[in-house]
């Protein structure tokens, strides 16, 4: 009986742990024991079947463009170091830089997925796309309900940095996001650009700097390199 209370704890059934022991008390021992067994499989097949859902759930709010595992890349090795828990916990970001097919995404949808199995919320966007839905979004007049629920998420990846142009009055819109979500979220970013290249995406330079210092504080700038992993059995972005 007492292997039943820590699942009850976790099922939330705070009322039939109350007459738990009372109801198992009006029982004959054997009988008692054999409801006991039925009930702790009965407990343990309703949380494995939660904690499915829960993950299904995560990954479906996530929006991976697929699933890739850092055990598929030799590119992991450049994240090894990196405990996830602890990064999402402490604020932490990770800038992912190198050139194309050096297996930047790879390494982000993959830190992504292991966050979501530790039961975190990710959400995985293009540089571009956020761009858009911000520009979108006020033009609706919600901007500021948008950038609260990008902030809800524990982890949020941005990819394809530098790649495709973005409207030069998106470029206040992210300066605008990035402060909000400073020490609040952490975000994953992966590019092929130098910093001293981001003043020609976002126009201004005095914001750019401001981006760059708010997304470089408690940061791990991780170079993938140049060489390119498609094609090879291995894919890289």
């Amino acid at each position: 009986m007492q292997e039943l209370i820590p699942l009850m704890d976790k099922l939330g059934l705070v009322g039939m742990q109350q007459y738990l022991t009372e109801l198992t008390h009006t029982l004959p021992s054997e009988v008692a024991n054999e409801c006991c067994t039925v009930l702790k499989k009965l407990f343990e097949i309703e949380c494995e079947y939660k904690k499915t859902r829960s993950l299904h759930y995560r990954l479906g709010i996530a929006k991976l463009p697929m699933i890739k595992l850092l055990s598929d890349t030799s590119q992991a090795k450049l994240v090894e170091h990196i405990n996830i828990k602890e990064l999402i916990d402490n604020k932490q970001n990770v800038m992912l830089i190198g050139g194309s097919g050096s297996g930047k995404t790879h390494l982000a949808i993959g830190l992504a997925f292991a966050a979501i199995q530790k039961s975190y919320r990710a959400r995985f966007y293009t540089l571009n796309e956020l761009a858009t839905r911000l520009l979108n979004s006020r033009a609706h007049n919600y901007e500021i309900r948008f950038m609260e629920a990008v902030r809800r998420y524990d982890l949020i990846i941005i990819d394809e940095l530098g790649y495709v142009p973005i409207k030069h009055e998106s470029g206040g819109l992210l300066f605008e996001l990035f402060a909000k979500l400073y020490e609040q979220s952490s975000i994953i970013i992966t590019t092929h650009l130098r910093f001293e290249e981001w003043g020609e995406m976002f126009g201004n330079a005095k914001a750019t700097k401001a981006i760059i210092d708010r997304l470089t504080h408690h940061c791990k700038i991780i170079e993938t390199g140049n060489k390119s992993f498609r094609g090879g059995g291995m894919q890289g972005e």
